[in-house]
Protein backbone atom coordinates (compact mmCIF):
# COMPACT_ATOMS: atom_id res chain seq x y z
CA UNK A 1 0.00 0.00 0.00
CA UNK A 2 2.19 2.74 1.28
CA UNK A 3 4.92 1.60 -2.28
CA UNK A 4 1.54 2.06 -4.45
CA UNK A 5 0.86 6.05 -2.83
CA UNK A 6 4.63 6.56 -2.93
CA UNK A 7 4.18 5.34 -6.63
CA UNK A 8 0.99 7.74 -6.92
CA UNK A 9 2.98 10.98 -5.22
CA UNK A 10 5.92 10.54 -7.30
CA UNK A 11 4.04 10.33 -10.77
CA UNK A 12 2.23 13.52 -9.48
CA UNK A 13 5.12 15.07 -8.18
CA UNK A 14 7.14 14.22 -11.51
CA UNK A 15 3.75 15.22 -13.77
CA UNK A 16 3.93 18.93 -12.02
CA UNK A 17 7.67 19.65 -12.92
CA UNK A 18 7.75 18.79 -16.12
CA UNK A 19 4.43 20.84 -17.16
CA UNK A 20 5.86 23.43 -15.17
CA UNK A 21 8.92 23.52 -17.02
CA UNK A 22 7.33 23.08 -20.39
CA UNK A 23 5.04 25.71 -21.50
CA UNK A 24 3.33 24.92 -24.41
CA UNK A 25 5.51 27.02 -27.05
CA UNK A 26 3.06 29.82 -29.65
CA UNK A 27 1.44 27.90 -32.27
CA UNK A 28 2.93 30.58 -34.89
CA UNK A 29 6.63 30.29 -33.94
CA UNK A 30 6.64 26.79 -35.77
CA UNK A 31 6.92 28.41 -38.89
CA UNK A 32 9.77 30.41 -38.74
CA UNK A 33 12.54 28.88 -40.50
CA UNK A 34 16.22 28.24 -38.27
CA UNK A 35 18.30 30.15 -40.71
CA UNK A 36 16.35 33.68 -39.24
CA UNK A 37 18.77 35.41 -37.76
CA UNK A 38 16.56 37.70 -36.28
CA UNK A 39 12.91 37.02 -35.08
CA UNK A 40 10.82 39.55 -32.87
CA UNK A 41 8.09 38.10 -30.64
CA UNK A 42 4.82 40.43 -29.84
CA UNK A 43 2.74 38.81 -26.98
CA UNK A 44 -0.24 41.10 -28.39
CA UNK A 45 -2.69 39.22 -25.93
CA UNK A 46 -0.78 40.40 -23.17
CA UNK A 47 0.00 43.87 -24.68
CA UNK A 48 -3.62 44.04 -24.86
CA UNK A 49 -4.97 43.03 -22.07
CA UNK A 50 -2.38 45.04 -19.66
CA UNK A 51 -4.16 48.17 -21.71
CA UNK A 52 -7.48 47.43 -21.21
CA UNK A 53 -7.34 46.26 -17.41
CA UNK A 54 -6.14 49.72 -17.12
CA UNK A 55 -8.92 51.62 -19.30
CA UNK A 56 -6.58 52.27 -22.44
CA UNK A 57 -8.97 51.10 -25.38
CA UNK A 58 -8.47 52.38 -29.00
CA UNK A 59 -10.90 55.30 -28.89
CA UNK A 60 -8.15 56.68 -26.31
CA UNK A 61 -5.31 56.16 -28.42
CA UNK A 62 -6.69 57.58 -31.54
CA UNK A 63 -8.42 60.26 -30.24
CA UNK A 64 -4.57 61.67 -29.62
CA UNK A 65 -4.25 61.93 -33.68
CA UNK A 66 -3.66 65.03 -35.21
CA UNK A 67 -7.06 65.94 -36.60
CA UNK A 68 -10.66 64.33 -35.82
CA UNK A 69 -10.99 63.34 -39.09
CA UNK A 70 -7.32 61.41 -39.63
CA UNK A 71 -8.27 60.00 -36.08
CA UNK A 72 -12.07 58.84 -37.73
CA UNK A 73 -9.71 57.26 -40.57
CA UNK A 74 -7.58 55.35 -38.17
CA UNK A 75 -10.60 54.08 -36.12
CA UNK A 76 -12.30 52.79 -39.17
CA UNK A 77 -8.86 51.59 -40.57
CA UNK A 78 -8.40 49.64 -36.76
CA UNK A 79 -12.26 48.47 -37.16
CA UNK A 80 -11.64 46.72 -40.37
CA UNK A 81 -8.26 44.92 -38.79
CA UNK A 82 -10.39 43.53 -35.91
CA UNK A 83 -12.76 41.81 -38.06
CA UNK A 84 -10.39 41.03 -40.81
CA UNK A 85 -10.01 36.96 -39.28
CA UNK A 86 -6.84 38.25 -37.58
CA UNK A 87 -6.41 36.50 -34.50
CA UNK A 88 -5.43 40.07 -32.46
CA UNK A 89 -5.08 38.03 -29.12
CA UNK A 90 -2.58 35.99 -30.84
CA UNK A 91 1.65 36.14 -31.00
CA UNK A 92 2.92 37.90 -33.88
CA UNK A 93 6.06 36.80 -35.19
CA UNK A 94 8.40 39.07 -37.87
CA UNK A 95 11.69 37.32 -38.83
CA UNK A 96 14.70 38.49 -40.86
CA UNK A 97 15.89 35.48 -43.26
CA UNK A 98 19.45 35.65 -44.52
CA UNK A 99 20.27 33.34 -47.30
CA UNK A 100 22.13 33.24 -50.30
CA UNK A 101 24.68 35.89 -52.24
CA UNK A 102 23.54 39.15 -51.95
CA UNK A 103 22.94 39.37 -55.53
CA UNK A 104 20.63 36.65 -55.38
CA UNK A 105 17.88 38.82 -53.29
CA UNK A 106 17.06 35.23 -52.05
CA UNK A 107 16.83 37.09 -48.10
CA UNK A 108 13.55 38.34 -46.70
CA UNK A 109 11.43 39.33 -44.44
CA UNK A 110 8.24 36.99 -42.82
CA UNK A 111 5.63 38.12 -40.22
CA UNK A 112 3.17 35.47 -39.02
CA UNK A 113 0.03 35.51 -37.09
CA UNK A 114 -2.82 33.20 -36.39
CA UNK A 115 -6.33 33.62 -38.15
CA UNK A 116 -9.44 33.22 -36.25
CA UNK A 117 -11.48 33.21 -39.89
CA UNK A 118 -9.73 32.55 -42.83
CA UNK A 119 -13.10 33.49 -44.61
CA UNK A 120 -13.22 36.77 -43.30
CA UNK A 121 -9.03 37.20 -44.09
CA UNK A 122 -9.75 36.51 -47.72
CA UNK A 123 -13.12 39.71 -48.06
CA UNK A 124 -10.51 41.69 -45.93
CA UNK A 125 -7.94 41.29 -48.38
CA UNK A 126 -10.18 42.20 -51.51
CA UNK A 127 -11.42 44.86 -49.41
CA UNK A 128 -7.74 46.44 -49.53
CA UNK A 129 -5.50 44.77 -51.71
CA UNK A 130 -5.34 46.34 -55.57
CA UNK A 131 -5.61 44.04 -58.28
CA UNK A 132 -6.22 40.95 -55.76
CA UNK A 133 -6.25 37.87 -57.35
CA UNK A 134 -6.63 34.64 -56.04
CA UNK A 135 -3.96 31.99 -55.88
CA UNK A 136 -4.13 28.32 -54.49
CA UNK A 137 -1.24 26.40 -54.06
CA UNK A 138 -1.25 22.95 -52.21
CA UNK A 139 -2.97 23.76 -49.04
CA UNK A 140 -2.64 27.49 -48.93
CA UNK A 141 -4.31 30.47 -50.57
CA UNK A 142 -1.96 32.94 -52.02
CA UNK A 143 -1.67 36.19 -53.45
CA UNK A 144 0.93 38.39 -54.99
CA UNK A 145 1.58 42.06 -53.95
CA UNK A 146 3.50 43.75 -56.97
CA UNK A 147 4.30 46.77 -54.87
CA UNK A 148 5.64 44.86 -52.05
CA UNK A 149 7.37 42.17 -53.74
CA UNK A 150 5.39 40.12 -51.60
CA UNK A 151 3.57 36.86 -50.61
CA UNK A 152 0.63 36.94 -48.51
CA UNK A 153 -0.98 33.30 -48.36
CA UNK A 154 -2.77 31.81 -45.19
CA UNK A 155 -4.22 28.55 -44.60
CA UNK A 156 -7.46 28.01 -42.38
CA UNK A 157 -5.49 28.99 -39.47
CA UNK A 158 -2.19 30.85 -40.18
CA UNK A 159 -1.37 33.72 -42.33
CA UNK A 160 2.49 34.02 -43.46
CA UNK A 161 3.73 37.10 -45.51
CA UNK A 162 6.90 37.11 -47.16
CA UNK A 163 8.81 39.88 -48.85
CA UNK A 164 11.95 40.44 -50.38
CA UNK A 165 14.65 42.71 -49.08
CA UNK A 166 18.29 43.40 -50.16
CA UNK A 167 20.55 42.69 -47.24
CA UNK A 168 22.74 44.57 -48.45
CA UNK A 169 21.54 47.92 -48.64
CA UNK A 170 18.05 47.96 -45.95
CA UNK A 171 18.49 51.65 -45.94
CA UNK A 172 16.81 51.38 -49.00
CA UNK A 173 13.88 50.26 -47.50
CA UNK A 174 13.30 53.98 -45.87
CA UNK A 175 11.00 55.74 -47.91
CA UNK A 176 12.16 59.29 -49.12
CA UNK A 177 15.40 58.42 -47.15
CA UNK A 178 19.10 59.98 -49.05
CA UNK A 179 16.50 60.80 -51.63
CA UNK A 180 15.41 57.19 -53.06
CA UNK A 181 11.87 57.31 -53.59
CA UNK A 182 8.57 55.65 -51.60
CA UNK A 183 7.76 52.76 -53.28
CA UNK A 184 4.87 54.08 -54.79
CA UNK A 185 7.22 56.65 -56.30
CA UNK A 186 9.94 53.80 -57.04
CA UNK A 187 7.54 52.00 -59.31
CA UNK A 188 6.16 55.14 -61.32
CA UNK A 189 10.20 55.94 -61.71
CA UNK A 190 10.50 52.29 -63.43
CA UNK A 191 7.47 52.46 -65.36
CA UNK A 192 8.96 55.64 -67.01
CA UNK A 193 12.27 54.37 -67.43
CA UNK A 194 13.51 52.45 -70.65
CA UNK A 195 10.28 49.98 -70.71
CA UNK A 196 11.35 46.11 -71.50
CA UNK A 197 9.84 43.62 -73.87
CA UNK A 198 6.14 42.48 -72.33
CA UNK A 199 6.91 39.10 -72.76
CA UNK A 200 10.19 38.82 -70.74
CA UNK A 201 8.77 41.20 -68.21
CA UNK A 202 6.06 39.22 -67.35
CA UNK A 203 8.42 35.70 -67.38
CA UNK A 204 11.02 37.65 -64.97
CA UNK A 205 8.10 38.42 -62.58
CA UNK A 206 6.54 35.16 -63.06
CA UNK A 207 9.53 33.69 -61.86
CA UNK A 208 9.70 35.49 -59.03
CA UNK A 209 6.64 35.02 -57.95
CA UNK A 210 7.37 31.17 -57.92
CA UNK A 211 10.16 31.87 -56.00
CA UNK A 212 8.10 33.59 -53.07
CA UNK A 213 5.67 31.09 -53.25
CA UNK A 214 7.74 28.63 -52.60
CA UNK A 215 8.92 29.77 -50.12
CA UNK A 216 5.96 30.12 -47.96
CA UNK A 217 5.10 27.16 -48.84
CA UNK A 218 8.41 25.97 -47.30
CA UNK A 219 7.55 27.79 -44.21
CA UNK A 220 3.73 26.56 -44.41
CA UNK A 221 5.59 22.85 -44.04
CA UNK A 222 8.82 23.16 -42.19
CA UNK A 223 9.50 19.68 -40.70
CA UNK A 224 10.43 20.51 -36.68
CA UNK A 225 14.49 19.85 -37.70
CA UNK A 226 13.91 23.20 -40.23
CA UNK A 227 12.08 25.00 -37.50
CA UNK A 228 13.68 27.58 -35.03
CA UNK A 229 12.09 26.01 -32.75
CA UNK A 230 14.87 23.14 -33.03
CA UNK A 231 17.74 25.86 -31.27
CA UNK A 232 17.25 25.53 -27.74
CA UNK A 233 17.86 29.16 -26.22
CA UNK A 234 14.79 29.89 -28.93
CA UNK A 235 12.78 27.48 -27.71
CA UNK A 236 13.59 28.84 -23.95
CA UNK A 237 12.38 32.42 -25.11
CA UNK A 238 9.54 31.19 -26.19
CA UNK A 239 9.01 29.57 -22.59
CA UNK A 240 9.05 32.79 -20.87
CA UNK A 241 6.12 33.98 -22.04
CA UNK A 242 7.42 37.71 -22.05
CA UNK A 243 5.04 40.94 -23.46
CA UNK A 244 7.83 41.12 -26.13
CA UNK A 245 10.88 38.79 -27.24
CA UNK A 246 13.72 39.23 -29.53
CA UNK A 247 16.11 36.11 -30.53
CA UNK A 248 19.45 36.75 -32.53
CA UNK A 249 21.58 33.85 -34.21
CA UNK A 250 24.76 35.71 -35.73
CA UNK A 251 25.52 32.45 -37.47
CA UNK A 252 22.55 32.63 -39.50
CA UNK A 253 23.41 36.28 -40.60
CA UNK A 254 27.31 35.66 -41.19
CA UNK A 255 26.69 32.81 -43.09
CA UNK A 256 25.06 34.49 -45.86
CA UNK A 257 26.58 35.47 -48.68
CA UNK A 258 26.50 39.18 -47.11
CA UNK A 259 29.62 37.91 -44.94
CA UNK A 260 31.42 35.69 -47.01
CA UNK A 261 34.61 38.01 -46.00
CA UNK A 262 34.45 36.97 -42.25
CA UNK A 263 37.39 34.49 -41.80
CA UNK A 264 36.49 30.89 -41.14
CA UNK A 265 38.08 31.12 -37.64
CA UNK A 266 36.28 33.86 -36.53
CA UNK A 267 32.68 31.92 -37.94
CA UNK A 268 34.41 28.67 -35.82
CA UNK A 269 34.80 30.93 -32.68
CA UNK A 270 31.21 32.48 -32.72
CA UNK A 271 29.74 28.79 -33.74
CA UNK A 272 26.70 27.94 -31.78
CA UNK A 273 26.12 31.31 -30.07
CA UNK A 274 22.48 33.12 -29.68
CA UNK A 275 21.15 35.97 -27.84
CA UNK A 276 17.65 35.99 -26.46
CA UNK A 277 16.14 39.05 -24.83
CA UNK A 278 12.96 39.64 -22.99
CA UNK A 279 10.57 43.11 -22.04
CA UNK A 280 7.77 42.75 -19.70
CA UNK A 281 5.79 45.74 -18.55
CA UNK A 282 4.91 45.58 -15.16
CA UNK A 283 3.34 47.99 -12.47
CA UNK A 284 5.89 51.02 -11.73
CA UNK A 285 8.64 49.07 -13.93
CA UNK A 286 9.47 47.88 -17.21
CA UNK A 287 11.99 44.83 -16.82
CA UNK A 288 13.93 43.71 -19.53
CA UNK A 289 16.17 40.36 -19.14
CA UNK A 290 19.10 39.39 -21.65
CA UNK A 291 21.01 36.08 -22.13
CA UNK A 292 24.11 35.30 -23.98
CA UNK A 293 24.34 31.60 -25.22
CA UNK A 294 28.18 31.01 -25.99
CA UNK A 295 29.15 28.55 -27.92
CA UNK A 296 31.76 25.67 -27.61
CA UNK A 297 35.14 28.02 -28.39
CA UNK A 298 34.07 31.17 -27.08
CA UNK A 299 32.65 29.85 -24.13
CA UNK A 300 35.88 27.69 -23.23
CA UNK A 301 37.69 30.91 -23.13
CA UNK A 302 35.41 32.37 -20.84
CA UNK A 303 35.36 29.46 -18.85
CA UNK A 304 39.27 30.36 -18.64
CA UNK A 305 38.91 34.38 -17.83
CA UNK A 306 35.27 35.07 -17.08
CA UNK A 307 34.95 34.35 -13.46
CA UNK A 308 35.02 37.58 -11.99
CA UNK A 309 32.87 40.15 -10.04
CA UNK A 310 33.18 43.53 -9.44
CA UNK A 311 34.61 45.38 -6.72
CA UNK A 312 32.60 46.86 -4.47
CA UNK A 313 35.23 48.95 -2.55
CA UNK A 314 36.17 50.84 -5.81
CA UNK A 315 32.65 51.72 -5.36
CA UNK A 316 31.82 52.25 -2.11
CA UNK A 317 34.89 54.34 -0.98
CA UNK A 318 32.99 57.10 -3.26
CA UNK A 319 32.48 60.07 -0.85
CA UNK A 320 28.96 61.61 -1.12
CA UNK A 321 25.61 61.09 -0.99
CA UNK A 322 24.11 62.54 -4.25
CA UNK A 323 24.61 59.52 -6.42
CA UNK A 324 23.56 60.03 -9.98
CA UNK A 325 24.73 56.76 -11.21
CA UNK A 326 27.58 54.52 -11.58
CA UNK A 327 28.97 51.72 -13.85
CA UNK A 328 30.95 49.21 -12.28
CA UNK A 329 32.40 46.55 -14.86
CA UNK A 330 35.17 43.24 -13.91
CA UNK A 331 36.32 41.98 -17.20
CA UNK A 332 39.36 40.16 -17.69
CA UNK A 333 41.22 41.87 -20.23
CA UNK A 334 43.77 38.70 -20.96
CA UNK A 335 40.40 37.36 -22.27
CA UNK A 336 40.02 39.72 -25.44
CA UNK A 337 44.13 38.51 -26.10
CA UNK A 338 42.44 34.89 -26.00
CA UNK A 339 40.10 35.94 -28.69
CA UNK A 340 42.16 37.63 -30.81
CA UNK A 341 44.83 34.85 -30.97
CA UNK A 342 41.52 32.50 -31.53
CA UNK A 343 40.75 34.71 -34.98
CA UNK A 344 44.57 34.01 -35.96
CA UNK A 345 45.20 38.03 -36.18
CA UNK A 346 47.24 38.36 -33.08
CA UNK A 347 50.43 38.76 -35.68
CA UNK A 348 49.03 41.51 -36.99
CA UNK A 349 48.02 43.17 -34.06
CA UNK A 350 51.48 42.89 -32.18
CA UNK A 351 53.17 44.37 -35.24
CA UNK A 352 50.77 47.43 -35.14
CA UNK A 353 51.79 47.60 -31.43
CA UNK A 354 55.33 46.94 -31.33
CA UNK A 355 56.10 49.22 -34.26
CA UNK A 356 54.84 52.16 -32.08
CA UNK A 357 55.62 51.44 -28.44
CA UNK A 358 57.58 48.41 -28.38
CA UNK A 359 55.68 46.42 -26.32
CA UNK A 360 53.30 43.27 -27.40
CA UNK A 361 49.45 42.54 -26.87
CA UNK A 362 50.18 40.47 -23.60
CA UNK A 363 52.13 43.43 -22.59
CA UNK A 364 49.40 45.81 -22.70
CA UNK A 365 46.48 43.02 -21.34
CA UNK A 366 48.53 42.09 -18.32
CA UNK A 367 49.16 45.42 -17.03
CA UNK A 368 45.27 45.78 -16.06
CA UNK A 369 43.39 43.39 -14.08
CA UNK A 370 39.63 44.31 -15.84
CA UNK A 371 38.15 45.97 -12.55
CA UNK A 372 36.98 49.39 -13.32
CA UNK A 373 34.50 52.30 -12.16
CA UNK A 374 33.00 55.32 -13.29
CA UNK A 375 30.84 56.75 -10.48
CA UNK A 376 28.81 61.07 -10.42
CA UNK A 377 27.29 62.90 -8.32
CA UNK A 378 25.58 66.45 -7.73
CA UNK A 379 24.51 66.98 -11.51
CA UNK A 380 23.26 69.92 -12.31
CA UNK A 381 22.63 72.50 -15.06
CA UNK A 382 25.03 75.72 -13.75
CA UNK A 383 25.73 79.14 -15.49
CA UNK A 384 29.40 79.33 -16.40
CA UNK A 385 30.88 82.65 -17.60
CA UNK A 386 32.72 82.03 -21.11
CA UNK A 387 36.36 81.79 -21.31
CA UNK A 388 36.51 84.34 -24.53
CA UNK A 389 33.45 86.72 -24.01
CA UNK A 390 34.12 87.88 -20.03
CA UNK A 391 30.96 89.05 -18.82
CA UNK A 392 28.52 86.26 -21.13
CA UNK A 393 27.34 83.07 -19.22
CA UNK A 394 26.18 80.18 -20.58
CA UNK A 395 24.45 76.77 -18.89
CA UNK A 396 25.89 73.96 -18.88
CA UNK A 397 25.55 70.35 -17.13
CA UNK A 398 27.86 69.71 -14.48
CA UNK A 399 28.71 66.95 -12.18
CA UNK A 400 31.34 65.58 -10.00
CA UNK A 401 32.71 62.16 -10.91
CA UNK A 402 35.82 59.38 -10.17
CA UNK A 403 37.05 57.00 -12.89
CA UNK A 404 39.40 54.33 -11.46
CA UNK A 405 41.19 51.52 -13.27
CA UNK A 406 42.90 48.78 -11.02
CA UNK A 407 46.73 47.93 -12.58
CA UNK A 408 46.85 43.96 -12.57
CA UNK A 409 50.53 42.53 -13.24
CA UNK A 410 52.97 45.32 -11.66
CA UNK A 411 55.82 44.21 -13.76
CA UNK A 412 53.91 44.47 -16.89
CA UNK A 413 52.56 48.23 -15.78
CA UNK A 414 55.22 49.61 -15.38
CA UNK A 415 56.73 48.13 -18.81
CA UNK A 416 53.73 50.31 -20.35
CA UNK A 417 54.67 53.18 -18.49
CA UNK A 418 58.16 53.03 -19.50
CA UNK A 419 57.31 52.10 -23.06
CA UNK A 420 58.78 54.81 -25.97
CA UNK A 421 55.04 56.41 -26.36
CA UNK A 422 53.70 56.73 -23.00
CA UNK A 423 57.18 58.06 -20.93
CA UNK A 424 57.14 60.98 -23.44
CA UNK A 425 53.79 62.22 -21.73
CA UNK A 426 54.59 60.92 -18.46
CA UNK A 427 57.10 59.98 -16.05
CA UNK A 428 58.20 58.31 -12.79
CA UNK A 429 58.41 60.63 -9.28
CA UNK A 430 58.74 58.09 -6.11
CA UNK A 431 56.04 55.43 -5.96
CA UNK A 432 53.36 57.40 -8.37
CA UNK A 433 53.89 59.07 -12.07
CA UNK A 434 52.78 62.62 -13.49
CA UNK A 435 52.73 64.44 -16.58
CA UNK A 436 56.26 65.29 -18.43
CA UNK A 437 55.28 68.82 -19.25
CA UNK A 438 53.33 70.95 -16.64
CA UNK A 439 51.14 73.25 -19.63
CA UNK A 440 49.69 69.42 -20.65
CA UNK A 441 49.32 68.53 -17.00
CA UNK A 442 47.26 71.76 -16.77
CA UNK A 443 44.77 70.54 -19.18
CA UNK A 444 44.08 67.07 -18.10
CA UNK A 445 41.52 66.22 -14.95
CA UNK A 446 43.31 65.48 -11.73
CA UNK A 447 44.71 62.48 -11.63
CA UNK A 448 46.45 59.93 -9.39
CA UNK A 449 48.83 56.50 -11.87
CA UNK A 450 50.42 54.41 -9.10
CA UNK A 451 51.23 50.80 -9.47
CA UNK A 452 47.97 50.22 -7.77
CA UNK A 453 45.07 51.94 -9.54
CA UNK A 454 44.94 54.90 -12.45
CA UNK A 455 42.31 57.11 -11.15
CA UNK A 456 40.85 60.51 -12.51
CA UNK A 457 38.56 62.85 -11.05
CA UNK A 458 36.43 66.04 -11.67
CA UNK A 459 37.91 68.16 -9.05
CA UNK A 460 41.31 67.20 -7.09
CA UNK A 461 39.36 67.88 -3.59
CA UNK A 462 37.60 64.90 -4.92
CA UNK A 463 40.16 62.81 -6.04
CA UNK A 464 42.14 63.01 -2.88
CA UNK A 465 38.86 62.44 -0.71
CA UNK A 466 37.97 59.14 -3.08
CA UNK A 467 41.87 58.28 -2.50
CA UNK A 468 41.79 58.31 1.24
CA UNK A 469 39.50 56.06 1.06
CA UNK A 470 37.25 57.22 4.08
CA UNK A 471 33.86 58.41 2.14
CA UNK A 472 31.09 56.17 2.22
CA UNK A 473 28.66 56.47 -1.13
CA UNK A 474 24.95 56.24 -0.31
CA UNK A 475 23.02 54.45 -2.66
CA UNK A 476 19.94 54.26 -3.10
CA UNK A 477 17.67 51.06 -0.91
CA UNK A 478 18.25 47.70 -2.41
CA UNK A 479 20.52 49.15 -5.43
CA UNK A 480 23.63 47.86 -3.73
CA UNK A 481 22.28 43.57 -3.54
CA UNK A 482 21.71 44.16 -6.99
CA UNK A 483 24.63 44.62 -8.15
CA UNK A 484 26.96 42.95 -5.72
CA UNK A 485 28.95 39.30 -7.17
CA UNK A 486 27.70 40.67 -10.63
CA UNK A 487 30.06 41.05 -13.61
CA UNK A 488 28.54 44.31 -14.33
CA UNK A 489 26.58 46.55 -12.62
CA UNK A 490 25.26 50.09 -13.06
CA UNK A 491 22.51 52.47 -11.53
CA UNK A 492 21.46 55.98 -13.17
CA UNK A 493 19.34 58.46 -11.01
CA UNK A 494 16.44 59.75 -13.68
CA UNK A 495 14.67 61.15 -11.51
CA UNK A 496 17.76 63.70 -10.35
CA UNK A 497 18.84 64.00 -14.24
CA UNK A 498 15.48 64.92 -15.18
CA UNK A 499 14.91 67.61 -12.51
CA UNK A 500 17.22 70.23 -13.36
CA UNK A 501 15.94 70.59 -16.73
CA UNK A 502 15.18 74.32 -16.64
CA UNK A 503 11.57 74.87 -17.38
CA UNK A 504 12.21 79.06 -17.59
CA UNK A 505 13.41 78.83 -20.85
CA UNK A 506 10.80 76.94 -22.65
CA UNK A 507 7.92 77.66 -24.14
CA UNK A 508 4.31 77.14 -22.33
CA UNK A 509 3.58 74.60 -24.83
CA UNK A 510 6.48 72.41 -24.02
CA UNK A 511 6.74 72.69 -20.31
CA UNK A 512 3.51 70.24 -19.92
CA UNK A 513 5.84 67.58 -22.29
CA UNK A 514 8.90 68.07 -19.34
CA UNK A 515 6.66 68.44 -16.64
CA UNK A 516 5.09 65.27 -17.40
CA UNK A 517 8.20 63.63 -17.86
CA UNK A 518 8.97 64.79 -14.35
CA UNK A 519 6.54 62.99 -12.71
CA UNK A 520 7.03 59.75 -14.61
CA UNK A 521 10.49 58.71 -14.82
CA UNK A 522 12.61 57.05 -11.68
CA UNK A 523 15.68 55.38 -11.92
CA UNK A 524 17.30 52.36 -14.14
CA UNK A 525 19.29 49.64 -13.07
CA UNK A 526 21.43 47.14 -14.92
CA UNK A 527 23.09 43.91 -13.76
CA UNK A 528 24.98 41.02 -15.64
CA UNK A 529 26.27 37.63 -14.21
CA UNK A 530 26.95 34.29 -14.86
CA UNK A 531 24.22 32.16 -14.91
CA UNK A 532 26.77 29.15 -14.75
CA UNK A 533 28.37 27.01 -17.84
CA UNK A 534 27.86 29.01 -21.02
CA UNK A 535 25.55 31.40 -20.34
CA UNK A 536 25.76 35.14 -19.68
CA UNK A 537 22.56 36.63 -18.22
CA UNK A 538 21.79 40.29 -17.95
CA UNK A 539 19.00 42.21 -16.43
CA UNK A 540 17.67 45.93 -16.94
CA UNK A 541 14.91 47.58 -14.79
CA UNK A 542 13.46 50.98 -15.81
CA UNK A 543 11.50 52.04 -12.57
CA UNK A 544 8.57 54.88 -12.69
CA UNK A 545 7.55 56.52 -10.03
CA UNK A 546 4.23 55.38 -9.68
CA UNK A 547 4.14 52.26 -8.40
CA UNK A 548 0.92 50.95 -8.73
CA UNK A 549 -0.20 51.88 -12.56
CA UNK A 550 1.18 49.37 -15.22
CA UNK A 551 4.35 50.86 -17.37
CA UNK A 552 2.90 50.37 -20.57
CA UNK A 553 -0.07 52.34 -19.58
CA UNK A 554 2.01 55.11 -17.97
CA UNK A 555 3.88 55.36 -21.25
CA UNK A 556 0.27 55.17 -23.79
CA UNK A 557 -0.61 58.17 -21.32
CA UNK A 558 2.31 59.79 -21.52
CA UNK A 559 2.56 59.73 -25.31
CA UNK A 560 -1.36 60.47 -25.70
CA UNK A 561 -1.02 63.48 -23.93
CA UNK A 562 2.24 64.57 -25.72
CA UNK A 563 0.43 63.96 -28.70
CA UNK A 564 -2.19 66.27 -27.62
CA UNK A 565 -0.29 68.85 -26.48
CA UNK A 566 2.07 68.98 -29.99
CA UNK A 567 -1.48 68.86 -31.94
CA UNK A 568 -2.08 72.20 -29.93
CA UNK A 569 0.57 73.96 -30.88
CA UNK A 570 0.82 73.03 -34.35
CA UNK A 571 -3.16 73.91 -34.83
CA UNK A 572 -1.50 77.60 -32.49
CA UNK A 573 1.28 77.52 -35.48
CA UNK A 574 -0.94 77.14 -38.55
CA UNK A 575 -3.28 79.65 -36.73
CA UNK A 576 -0.99 82.13 -36.73
CA UNK A 577 0.54 81.65 -40.12
CA UNK A 578 -3.24 81.91 -41.55
CA UNK A 579 -3.29 85.14 -39.78
CA UNK A 580 -0.61 86.60 -41.61
CA UNK A 581 -1.30 85.73 -45.07
CA UNK A 582 -4.87 86.73 -44.68
CA UNK A 583 -6.26 88.72 -47.62
CA UNK A 584 -7.26 92.39 -46.55
CA UNK A 585 -10.75 93.20 -46.25
CA UNK A 586 -11.60 94.48 -50.26
CA UNK A 587 -12.41 98.46 -50.33
CA UNK A 588 -12.97 100.83 -53.05
CA UNK A 589 -11.37 104.37 -52.97
CA UNK A 590 -13.63 106.30 -54.97
CA UNK A 591 -10.81 108.80 -57.01
CA UNK A 592 -11.55 112.07 -57.17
Amino acid sequence: MKRTISKVLLTAVTAAVFLSSCSKAPDESRYIPKTAGLVIDLNAKQLTTKLVTNGITMDKLFAAAESKDTSNEMMKAWKDVENSGIDMQSHFFVSLVFQGQAAEHKSYVAATASLKDADKFEAYLKKTVADFSLKTQNDFKYIWEPKQHAVIGWSKSTVIYVSAVDASNLEQYAPGANGIPSPDEGEVAADSAIAAPAALKSTDDDAEIKTWVAEVDHLFHLKKEESAGAIEPFAKLLKEDADAGIFVNPEAIYNSGKFTMIPANVKKLMEGSFYTGTVDFENGKILFKGNTYMGKEIASIYKKYGKKEIDMDMLKKYPSENITGFVSYAFDFRMIGEIIKATGVDGIVNMAITGKSGLTMDDILNAFEGQLVYVASDFAITKKESEYFPGEFTEKPSAKWIFSLKVGNKDAFNKVMASPMVKEVFTREGDHYVAVNPMAAATMPPMSITEKFITLGSDSVLLQQYLAGKGSIKLPEGVEGKVKGSMLGGYVDLEKVINVIPEDKMSDDEKPVVKHVKELFKDFTVVSKNEGGDVQHAEATLTFKNKDQNSLVQLVNFGTEAAKIMQAKKAKEKAYEDSLFAAPADTTTAAQ
